[in-house]
This record gives structure tokens, C-alpha cells and sequence, in this order.
């Protein structure tokens, strides 16, 4: 069996996109990536419930999980992906995140 990060609460391994969103190295800056306003918190690129504990993050602006840029991520109208070395992000209307993968306009970190 491949080393992978096991989902807790859970005996599943993560997905394949999860296991390279979760391995790649966090975004830690003063302001958002995204805005430029401050970052305020730090988001879980892939969510903790889903194993994320460990894995990459990213300071963002927001309140908890329902406004500024933080707020985009959880209603599914901010997307990060980690291609080719590099992070980028796509802001879309609410979609899940294999549709938002298939759309052009992603934009580097």
C-alpha cells in the first residue's frame, strides 16, 4: 500500500488531488493572496475534516468561515490548485472544485 495521509475518522486515503494539495508548501503572508487586505486566518487547503490537519495552508482575510476571502473559499467561489511548482487561484460563482479545475482564467500566486 502507497504512503499516503489517511482521512481521519476514516480508513480511506485521500484522493489523488487532495494528496498533492495537502503536500504542497503553505501560503504564509501579511495580507491576503487573493485581495491585499490583512490576513486575519489561516485557511486548510484541504479541509481537516477530510485530513487536512497537517497539509498546506493559506493566511487569508475573513472572519471565520463566512466572509472575506476565507468566506469565498468555504461557499465554493475560490479555488486553489498547485500545478506545475506554483499556486494559483480561480474565483468562480459556487461549483465544486473538479468543475472549477476544467474552467481557463486561473490566475499564479
Amino acid at each position: 500500500m502507497e504512503n499516503s495521509p489517511i482521512v481521519e475518522n476514516s480508513k480511506e486515503p485521500m484522493n489523488e488531488l487532495q494528496k498533492v494539495l495537502f503536500n504542497a508548501p503553505s501560503i504564509e503572508t501579511e495580507y491576503c493572496p487573493f485581495c491585499g487586505k490583512p490576513a486575519t486566518n489561516r485557511h486548510h487547503i484541504v479541509p481537516r475534516s477530510q485530513g487536512g490537519t497537517k497539509g498546506a495552508t493559506v493566511t487569508v482575510c475573513g472572519m471565520g468561515n463566512a466572509s472575506g476571502c476565507h468566506g469565498l473559499i468555504h461557499a465554493h467561489r475560490l479555488h486553489l490548485r498547485f500545478i506545475g511548482g506554483r499556486w494559483e487561484y480561480l474565483r468562480t460563482e459556487p461549483m465544486k472544485y473538479e468543475k472549477a479545475l476544467e474552467m481557463e482564467g486561473w490566475i499564479p500566486l
